[in-house]
């Protein structure tokens, strides 16, 4: 997957350019007549094509599972998926780790497909323009699965603290202690706490490494610092992890969104991308390397 493209179709710069054209005649004409390249490439395909009203979109159901589940807005939602022209060039697609992303929490081409689509299912959706292309193209999508919070945490408990103890808080923080020192007292509010990390998301994404090599993990940050301990310095979940330990000891860390970024997730700038999206629980290793 090409990275710009990815992330212009993930992070709200694609959208429908039919919900913001011009009043102009050409502008105008050339939509109708990009319509009737979609009715007749439907027509020649042997795609009995629906039109979805409020995108504009054009789309035939593949696989129907008329039992599956339908996507809730800031649901965790998985796919696979090609983008081509309708004269088959291929614009981006998936490869064997789908596409994750929280539903409806910021722009994305891909919430008009899965905002029709239960899981199980598979459908073409055909555009008669986009804010990107100026002609048809078209997305041949399967929704594979749609997540809440509460479900993506389970999920990765069950799996990665499969046979082990798992401490749980009443703030939703759950966590395995992988290294225990066996004397001296859990770390204090108002003490200077040096920790090494690594924060992960919980479902794989895809990136370049620094030979710039394609990886997929869930990896956004990893290092060490010092912050006292109370005064807010970090996310209210990361906060009460290190609560948890004494000098020495280690621990693997979940909590929900409530905890860490929320709704807004961190979003980088520089780079037009979020490094945690909206609505994501996280996953930090920790050791506490030093207190004072």
């Amino acid at each position: 997957m090409n990275k710009s493209t990815f992330w212009l179709m993930l992070a709200s710069i694609v959208g429908l350019l039919s919900s913001c054209m011009s009043s102009g005649e050409d502008t105008t004409q050339r939509y109708l007549d990009n319509e009737n390249k979609v009715i007749q490439f439907g027509k020649d395909n042997n795609l009995t094509l629906t039109k979805d009203a409020s995108s504009g979109a054009y789309y035939n159901l593949t696989t129907i599972n008329a039992t599956g589940r339908s996507p809730k807005a800031t649901e965790l939602v998985k796919v696979y998926y090609t983008y081509r022209k309708l004269d088959g060039t291929l614009l981006d697609s998936t490869t064997s780790v789908p596409v994750s992303y929280p539903y409806l929490t910021y722009s994305s081409l891909l919430n008009v497909p899965v905002s029709l689509l239960k899981e199980g299912e598979k459908g073409v959706f055909i555009f008669p323009e986009t804010s990107q292309y100026t002609e048809p193209t078209m997305l041949t999508i399967q929704l594979i699965a749609t997540r809440t919070e509460v479900e993506q945490v389970s999920e990765f408990v069950q799996t990665k603290y499969a046979g082990l103890t798992v401490n749980s808080t009443s703030s939703g923080l759950q966590y395995v202690l992988t290294k225990v020192t066996p004397t001296g007292d859990l770390v204090k509010a108002g003490q200077t706490i040096t920790v090494s990390y690594t924060g992960n998301l919980l479902y794989p994404t895809k990136k370049r490494d620094n030979n710039g090599f394609y990886i997929y993990n869930g990896q956004f940050d990893t290092g060490s610092f010092s912050f006292v301990l109370g005064q807010g310095s970090t996310v209210a979940g990361f906060e009460e992890a290190v609560s948890k330990l004494k000098l020495g000891d280690k621990g693997s860390f979940v909590f929900p969104s409530s905890l860490g970024y929320g709704q807004a997730g961190s979003y980088d700038s520089s780079k037009g991308v979020y490094t945690i999206p909206p609505y994501s629980p996280l996953n930090f290793e920790i050791e506490v390397t030093a207190v004072k």
